[in-house]
């Protein structure tokens, strides 16, 4: 594209908040990375007094020379549908770019895209929480699916959507999240995160408190382990879900080796990516599973559950155990201590994690929107 020819870009920026952990982050790094190519012109949609501990939000936008637009609507808001139109055409949006389908277009903008990250939801009905809910989301998705061509982070994931939706997802509509490749390298531990002291030797578990998170597993795993092993939970517990992990521990008498890490700061974060013994990741399903490349970026050896989309992500850099098998996942978490398998876990993980960098993804991105706009 020469520069008298540019695209124009809108890209749905509401998701730069506290409240989309992932998928914020996902868009950040893909504004950023965007940022460099100066292929498009770009315009941020945020919310009127958009603000966020985790994400710099003027700095991004206006440090990277893009335009800010104002859309007042939440994503959860059903009124998106028809205000997306005027506001896109007033912006003079040639190509829109949703970095979670839930708050998409489905006409006005030009060519659309839209990110699917997942289908959690559709995957089964406790992963959603309630009926209606989920009926809700499949039956929005339905619609985004068919309006605007779909993005997705994994082929595991492009399968499901495939599957249950019925479109076709090629593999260059697939864009995986990056990690750079220094990601908490020289971090330290430390004894102590908000307040509460670290244990020497613990297994680091990453994300929400959702049922397909099924984080049950490494406290069962937990059991089985010597007394000197422990487990740091960093996420929140989704209000909206039963949290079977309080009951379970204290029947298993392990409550006291558990430590609950609700918001930490990226600093904290690499700190205690810098001490785990282990990362754990019983997922029952994912669309990409970020923490996992985190962990291999950091140099942490990774157990995580055989699901496809860890086989297709991890490799041979992780050991991957059913996850409702507690024993296989202490024998698994034992192992990846041994010296050798240790070390021999890292140096894969750190080449996986060169599958996988942001610059990567940004490469398949502009692609991506290349092939569309075009």
């Amino acid at each position: 594209m020469t520069a008298s020819k540019r695209e124009h870009l809108a890209v749905d920026g509401r998701v730069l908040s506290d409240d989309y952990h992932g998928i914020g982050r996902f868009a950040e790094m893909l504004l950023r990375e965007l940022g460099g190519t100066r292929e498009f012109d770009v315009t941020v949609f945020v919310r009127p007094g958009q603000q966020s501990r985790r994400f710099d939000i003027d700095g991004l936008i206006e440090g990277l020379g893009y335009r800010r637009a104002h859309f007042d609507l939440p994503l959860t808001s059903p009124l998106q549908w028809v205000r997306w139109p005027g506001v896109l055409r007033r912006a003079g949006a040639t190509v829109t770019m949703s970095p979670y389908s839930l708050g998409g277009p489905v006409a006005g903008g030009g060519r659309k895209c839209t990110f699917v990250h997942d289908c959690i939801m559709e995957a089964d009905a406790r992963f959603a929480p309630d009926r209606r809910t989920r009926l809700l989301y499949m039956l929005h998705t339905a619609v985004m699916v068919r309006t605007n061509r779909v993005l997705t982070r994994s082929v595991a994931s492009a399968r499901d959507i495939e599957r249950i939706y019925r479109v076709r997802v090629p593999d260059w509509q697939v864009v995986p999240g990056g990690v750079a490749e220094d990601f908490a390298r020289g971090a330290r531990p430390v004894a102590g995160i908000a307040g509460q002291a670290l244990p020497e030797t613990y297994v680091l578990q990453v994300g929400a408190r959702r049922p397909h998170k099924n984080v049950a597993a490494l406290v069962r795993a937990l059991a089985h382990l010597p007394e000197d092993h422990h487990l740091v939970l960093v996420g929140t517990v989704d209000p909206r879900f039963p949290d079977p992990v309080p009951a379970l521990a204290a029947d298993l008498g392990v409550a006291h080796r558990i430590r609950h890490l609700p918001r930490v700061s990226e600093e904290e974060l690499h700190s205690l990516y810098a001490g785990a013994a282990a990362f754990g990741y019983p997922s029952l399903i994912e669309g990409l599973g970020l923490p996992l490349l985190e962990a291999m970026a950091a140099g942490v050896p990774v157990v995580a559950s055989d699901i496809p989309v860890f086989r297709e992500i991890a490799g041979d850099a992780a050991v991957l155990v059913p996850p409702d098998a507690p024993r296989a996942w202490a024998e698994a978490i034992l192992r990846v201590r041994e010296p050798a398998a240790r070390a021999g876990l890292i140096a894969a993980g750190h080449r996986q994690v060169k599958k996988n960098t942001w610059d990567v993804t940004a490469a398949r991105m502009l692609g991506a929107l290349r092939a569309i706009s075009g």
